[in-house]
């Protein structure tokens, strides 16, 4: 038995709707799949809670010892200078 030209090309065009209904449903299956997924994000949030303490820390050391810190950072800042200008040099 001969499909006629239209039932042919109607059938054609069924199977391709039915495809990319199938296609559509699979890409919005795999799309909720990865926005449900929360794997990796319990480390993620570990490394945001450590660099927020890193923080305050250093912030709280930096107040609490400034004048010792900016004395030590003067006296590197002077001896870089005088090696460049070669004053220690004899």
């Amino acid at each position: 038995m001969q499909m006629r030209s239209q039932d042919w090309l109607l059938y054609h065009q069924v199977a391709l709707c039915q495809r990319a209904g199938a296609f559509g449903r699979h890409v919005r299956g795999r799309v909720k799949r990865v926005f449900k997924d929360e794997a990796g994000q319990t480390p993620t949030e570990y490394l945001m809670i450590v660099g927020l303490m890193a923080a305050v820390i250093v912030l709280v050391f930096t107040g609490y010892f400034w004048p010792q810190i900016k004395t030590a950072a003067n006296d590197w800042v002077e001896q870089v200078r005088a090696s460049i200008m070669g004053e220690q040099i004899k």
